[in-house]
């Protein structure tokens, strides 16, 4: 029989050995520093090839010119508009007529009754606060190189002009909340140069004050004031005309604040000059190194987490930033795959950090007073792929914004669910909101999309589960998530036409798509998903805080009476309610499988059949889209667990057409949303964590056949400690239990499950064969199961026919390492239960701990016709008293050596005196029961005995009795959880330990 070798895993040889195997060595590339963006050319005027800089309330753009440099600037709350809200007045009286169009079908009536009488204003605009622009003489330079290195998010510019080398450093500080600039030279008194403010807002004013230059600028309902100040190393300042001027200095630091009157959406007293003036006052006390170091802490505290190795470089990956991207589908460096992903968690540190707003379209950067979108917060995906990577990036600070942007809208959407619905409980939002948190439908009848509050409370509801004892963060967040179910439970009616009296939205939309060409409909799937997921997640949080039975009894009922998601006359996942899809339709959303991602409705675990239609619709939506659109199916295609078409994603996205200079997302125009989804699909290929379990390695392409991770989160309250794979099968893993819930895990057909102590490493290899039992070493004598090994290279666990576990899928060279616990000094037989398909003979070699040959067994194909016909192998051993490791080592000429079952060592009665034998007549086999039960045979002649079954950390499970012969059984009535587990037998002043596996 041929078979396939599965996996080749790592050697494991101990804690040192394993910490030392899975070492972040960074790849072998041409540049000092992969997690570097550089250029040899500054960014011209082109927005999308500045480099970004930011601390979650103020943006920075480094265009990096000689001779005028432009930091383009933004601020988290400087936007157009002011409070109030967009409703229509008298939106919800023409609910009925736009119903009972819907209901016969006259979907032209219906959208016009929406678009005339149903449709708000548009919201506010996110604003460019304008530039600081640095001027200097600098002539003819060369050398010349521009850089953001992610590890310590720094820009820095570099250049030399008569002999000199300069250098500009640029960050932006979370502690300090600044932004500062470092000028520089080698050669002291060379820093000479101009500094000003700049803005497109007609309505602003400089004044100075020393060697400051303060900015104040008003913008509709928003007032802000800028300061600029400077501190040299030698040289002469003076401030002329707005400018600040240095002369002949040997450093300059330029620190600037914005600071703004925004207090919340309905809010706008706040004093911009005496926040400013607090913030600059702080920060004059302190160096250009602490002003450092404060930034370096902050950030590296939370970057430094997560790391990722995806394999060797390639050569060119020291090549300028955006060739690398021009070439990669040539080059499938994955070097550049690693420098895109923590690009993104940089974008998300930069620009949502708490006590800022969330990141927008365009995360916390934008030249234009009119940009694209409104460079707003779109809600019927792109806001909410922005924070996709939060959690699982191990970037928890960066989603407060978020949170509290989401508990801050619900005043404004109660009154749009009373004016656009007759909703007098509960809250809504639609397509698009802004800074004042407007919440009614824009633009036209698509923007008429109730599901934004749904889809955004589920995000309350995700960070719960990656921090599932913090009930104090769910009793915070309960309100806001029941208000957005209970705007569902009152706003949903009974649909006619189906005959199954679905409770529906009517109006709605399939985000920006139509059919038919109208976009209004009724109970669309994305719709009926996400208030399935609200409902849920609420009912769920209720139970969990005890509160509000009556309200939970209504939100259980509406849930029975949606559509459940269906599939289609091609097969596909329908878009709506009824089957309208066109097959030739190639439109960038695919909102129907919200299901399959960002939820976990659809799985290839427990919907095998909707998994089908998910993959029929993708194929008939096709691969090429917009930026954000290509990183949702990165995403859609990991957890179809279709890795290789994963990662043709990826190929796609890193392109010119889909990935800027600087590696902005390309919708095209510049969307961040993109880079953040990128992020969040890495995550998912590599690991997954939905419905109660982690899957280890679900969607890994043949492209990363090798590589390791840290420090990506799971939920439950769980962190990837470290991970490695090789040959494309997982080798090590230590996943990190932070607040003791139950693990489960899985690696393709290997499980486990464990209660988990908070703090605790939980280490398994690549069979997910725990390697750092968190106990002293047990006694294991006679009879040891070959998967019950302690350390191991290369084997793999598989069953035979009758479902009994043992080793297989040997490789000359593979190894196993087993603890005994020999009772006395001696001469012991060795019996190996072997098998073999093999056509030639192979050895298996015994050492002990200092590597002395103790024996050999053989591998006789002329006793074994196949991989489960078993036969016994013996052998001579002598052994020493005590706990001690034996090493088997499997050699041969074959690919594949064989099998084995169990070894036992037996006293040898021709050696041992008949006391030693007397000692050594206890023994303990596992008998084939089931796979959720334990049966052992006890064979204690003539004595009483006992069994006792504790789990892998320490439970106990139970105990059985008995005398002389007989089977103890665990699981017959109730089964046994997946796991490990063991079996301690005594009998007199004898003992044996038996490590066992159920699945």
């Amino acid at each position: 029989m041929f078979k396939t070798k599965k996996s080749f895993a790592s050697r494991i040889l101990g804690t040192a050995a394993i910490a030392c195997a899975v070492g972040f060595s960074s790849a072998v590339a041409t540049t000092d520093n992969p997690l570097t963006l550089w250029y040899n050319s500054d960014a011209g005027t082109e927005f999308t090839n500045a480099l970004p800089i930011g601390n979650g309330y103020m943006g920075g753009l480094i265009y990096g010119g000689v001779e005028k440099d432009y930091i383009g600037l933004n601020e988290s709350t400087v936007w157009s508009g002011g409070p109030g809200d967009n409703n229509k007045q008298g939106a919800a009286s023409h609910l009925k007529d736009a119903r009972d169009a819907l209901w016969r079908g006259d979907y032209r009536t219906a959208e016009s009754i929406v678009s005339q009488y149903m449709i708000g204003p548009g919201p506010a605009s996110f604003q460019p606060v304008g530039d600081l622009v640095i001027s200097t003489s600098h002539k003819g330079s060369s050398n010349y190189r521009r850089e953001l290195d992610l590890k310590t998010a720094i820009a820095k510019t570099t250049y030399t002009v008569g002999g000199v080398k300069h250098t500009r450093e640029y960050f932006a500080s979370y502690p300090d909340h600044v932004i500062v600039v470092h000028l520089s030279a080698d050669k002291d008194g060379s820093v000479s140069f101009g500094a000003t403010m700049t803005t497109p807002h007609r309505n602003n004013r400089m004044t100075s004050s020393g060697n400051t230059l303060i900015y104040d600028v008003t913008v509709n309902s928003i007032k802000f004031q800028n300061r600029l100040t400077v501190v040299t190393d030698g040289g002469k300042v003076s401030v002329v005309n707005g400018n600040i001027n240095v002369e002949g200095a040997n450093s300059a630091t330029l620190i600037l604040t914005t600071a703004t009157n925004f207090k919340s959406y309905n809010d706008v007293s706040g004093d911009p000059g005496a926040i400013a003036s607090e913030i600059m006052s702080k920060v004059a006390k302190k160096s250009y190194e602490d002003l450092l170091a404060a930034h370096l802490k902050d950030y590296q505290t939370i970057f430094n987490r997560v790391k990722l190795d995806l394999g060797t470089a390639d050569k060119s990956a020291g090549d300028i930033t955006s060739t690398r991207v021009k070439n990669f589908n040539s080059t499938n460096d994955p070097s550049l795959v690693e420098l895109h992903y923590q690009y993104g968690r940089y974008l998300l540190i930069a620009s949502s950090r708490k006590g800022g707003q969330p990141a927008n379209l365009q995360g916390i950067w934008n030249k234009d007073t009119n940009p694209i979108w409104g460079s707003k917060y779109t809600t019927n995906i792109n806001l909410e792929m922005n924070y996709w990577p939060a959690e699982s990036g191990n970037l928890e600070e960066c989603v407060w914004p978020l949170i509290d942007k989401i508990k801050s809208m619900v005043p404004q959407g109660e009154k749009t669910a009373k004016v656009h619905w007759g909703v007098d409980e509960g809250w809504v939002e639609h397509h698009n909101t802004d800074l004042w948190n407007r919440s009614a439908p824009i633009d036209g009848a698509w923007g008429l999309w109730p599901s934004g509050a749904g889809w955004l409370s589920t995000h309350l509801w995700e960070h719960f589960l990656y921090n599932p004892t913090d009930k104090e963060y769910l009793k915070d967040v309960y309100p806001t998530m029941k208000g957005a179910a209970l705007f569902f439970v009152n706003s949903l009616v009974e649909e006619p036409t189906t005959g199954n009296k679905y409770l529906v939205t009517a109006p709605s939309d399939s985000p920006e798509n139509d059919h038919g060409g109208y976009n209004v409909c009724f109970g669309p799937t994305m719709d009926n998903q996400i208030i399935r997921d609200v409902l849920n997640y609420t009912i769920e949080a209720s139970k969990i805080l005890g509160v509000d039975e009556d309200v939970r009894a209504k939100m259980e009922a509406t849930v029975k009476r949606l559509p459940p998601t269906k599939t289609g006359k091609y097969g596909q996942i329908t878009e709506w309610l009824q089957d309208w899809d066109d097959p030739n339709n190639k439109n960038r959303h695919i909102s129907h499988l919200y299901g399959l991602f960002p939820s976990a409705q659809i799985t290839p675990e427990e919907t095998p059949d909707l998994i089908k239609g998910a993959g029929v619709t993708l194929q008939q939506r096709g691969d090429d889209a917009t930026g954000w659109s290509l990183a949702w199916k990165i995403n859609f295609w990991a957890r179809m667990h279709d890795g290789d078409h994963a990662y043709r994603m990826i190929r796609m996205l890193l392109t010119p057409s889909k990935t800027y200079n600087n590696l902005f997302d390309a919708h095209p125009p510049f969307q961040i949303d993109g880079n953040f989804g990128a992020v969040s699909g890495v995550n998912e290929m590599l690991m997954q964590s939905h419905n109660n379990r982690i899957n280890l390695l679900p969607a890994l392409p043949s492209q990363w056949a090798n590589g390791t991770v840290k420090g990506i989160r799971a939920r439950g309250g769980f962190e990837i400690d470290s991970m490695a794979w090789k040959g494309g099968k997982l080798t090590y893993v230590a996943i990190k239990s932070l607040v003791g819930s139950t693990l489960n895990v899985v690696s393709g057909t290997n499980k486990f499950s464990t209660s988990t102590v908070p703090g605790k490493v939980y280490e398994f290899d690549g069979n997910l064969k725990v390697t750092n039992a968190p106990f002293e070493p047990l006694e294991i004598s006679d009879k040891i199961q070959a998967e019950n090994y302690v350390a191991m290279d290369g084997v793999q666990i598989e069953e035979d026919s009758v479902g009994t576990p043992n080793i297989g899928w040997i490789n000359d060279g593979d190894w196993t390492q087993y603890y005994i616990n020999v009772p006395a000094a001696g001469s012991y037989v060795l019996t190996g239960r072997v098998a073999t398909g093999s056509e030639k003979e192979s050895v298996i070699t015994v050492t002990d701990s200092t590597g002395k040959i103790l024996g050999t067994l053989s591998v006789d194909p002329a006793k074994s016709k196949g991989w489960n016909d078993w036969y016994e192998s013996s052998t001579k051993i002598t052994l020493p008293a005590g706990k001690q490791k034996l090493t088997f080592t499997y050699t041969g000429e074959d690919t594949y050596l064989g099998n084995v079952d169990w070894y036992n060592l037996k006293s040898d009665p021709t050696a041992l005196p008949q006391a030693q034998m007397r000692n050594a007549s206890l023994s303990v086999s596992r008998v084939p029961y089931s796979h959720a039960s334990v049966a052992l045979m006890v064979n204690a002649p003539a004595n009483d005995y006992v069994v006792h079954l504790v789990g892998v950390n320490g439970k106990f499970i139970g105990s059985q009795r008995g005398h002389g012969e007989g089977l103890a059984e665990f699981g017959k009535n109730a089964s046994l959880a997946p796991g490990m587990y063991f079996a301690i037998v005594k009998s007199g002043s004898m003992q044996k330990t038996m490590k066992l596996t159920v699945h």
